[in-house]
């Protein structure tokens, strides 16, 4: 069967239909609601994994605190075991007198030190906990996100795939018009918001709408299948008309 070209008046409804089809799917892409969903979950992800950053300084915070704390009751009780040492050698009253203030110095001393620590270790194990919670959360929402992101590129390598295949389509079309007439389609389809061509339908053109007086319907007959509107200026085709 021998194949059948398209007129330019066809090829040029066919151009246009093809770049309607690629403005609504780039805007479906754009407005995907799984891309959508999936940047709400990432900034979601974001704010989780500054809390659990969060945590986990405070956590490191106490941790050295509670290692200070230790360290410096360690040496407390130290210098009351040295205290107590030359306690037993002296005799003269007055320094044992001084060395038991001194004593009694150092046990209030340690039972500060016993108060902060009991509280640095309770609010350690608070958020040891906390940061434990929060970082098995961070890990299942992880991984419900790489789920989420696979589904998303599946979701948008469709659209994608359909865009390229109709872009590549649009291009071949655009190719068998002439410079002059590619030029003007351009033109027309930039002027009129994307929608540069319409069709004759007995005596109503099919976008503007506006009926054609009869001394218009003999100039647009006499400028072929190929015509201007009188009305709007897009291109308009006669399917009617057979070209030369």
């Amino acid at each position: 069967m021998k194949e059948r070209y398209m007129t330019t008046a066809e090829t040029l409804l066919e151009l246009q239909r093809l770049d309607l089809a690629l403005e609504r799917d780039e805007a479906s892409l754009r407005e995907l609601p799984e891309l959508k969903e999936l940047a709400r979950k990432r900034a979601a992800y974001q704010k989780l994994k500054a809390e659990a950053a969060h945590l986990m300084g405070t956590r490191k915070d106490l941790e050295t605190e509670v290692a200070d704390l230790t360290h410096e009751q360690a040496e407390t009780e130290h210098e009351v075991t040295l205290t107590q040492e030359d306690a037993q050698r002296l005799k003269d009253y007055r320094e044992v007198q001084a060395l038991e203030i001194e004593l009694s110095d150092l046990a209030k001393k340690l039972d500060k030190i016993a108060f902060n620590l009991k509280e640095k270790e309770s609010a350690l194990a608070d958020a040891l906990e906390r940061e434990e919670k929060v970082n098995a959360y961070l890990a299942k929402f992880e991984q419900a996100l790489l789920n989420d992101a696979q589904a998303t590129r599946a979701a948008v390598t469709a659209v994608q795939e359909r865009i390229d295949a109709t872009r590549r389509d649009r291009n071949r079309t655009a190719a068998s018009l002439d410079a002059t007439m590619l030029d003007s389609y351009e033109a027309s389809r930039k002027s009129h918001k994307g929608i540069g061509v319409e069709e004759l339908r007995k005596n109503v053109p099919s976008v503007c709408r506006m009926a054609l007086t009869e001394a218009s319907m003999e100039d647009v007959t006499r400028a072929g299948s190929i015509a201007t509107c009188p009305y709007c200026g897009r291109i308009l085709i006669q399917r009617e008309v057979t070209e030369a």
